[in-house]
């Protein structure tokens, strides 16, 4: 029950996740800013997580991989935020 449970949480996310990324890239083609790439490229790093979730239920890699790749992650989310905002009060570099 909780396998299934799980899988189904994990793919339910990993679909909305990509949706989101969907939405971000449509957003990004309409604006083409730097930081409209950036916040795309962060919310890349949602679907990245849910992608190695996903890995880590079929077994392609040990739960220290699984691990490391999420904290990884996180860090690049928050930099690609960071130089987001950064580059959005600056006045949007390449708008």
């Amino acid at each position: 029950m909780a396998t299934v449970l799980l899988s189904l949480l994990l793919g339910v996310g990993t679909v909305a996740a990509g949706l989101v990324v969907a939405v971000a890239l449509a957003a990004l083609l309409q604006r083409r800013s730097v930081p409209y790439l950036l916040v795309t490229l962060a919310l890349a790093t949602v679907l990245a997580r849910a992608l190695v979730g996903v890995a880590l239920a079929l077994d392609l890699f040990p739960d220290q991989t699984h691990h490391t790749l999420e904290h990884a992650l996180d860090a690049v989310m928050v930099g690609l935020v960071v130089a987001a905002v950064y580059t959005a009060r600056r006045g949007g570099v390449g708008e």
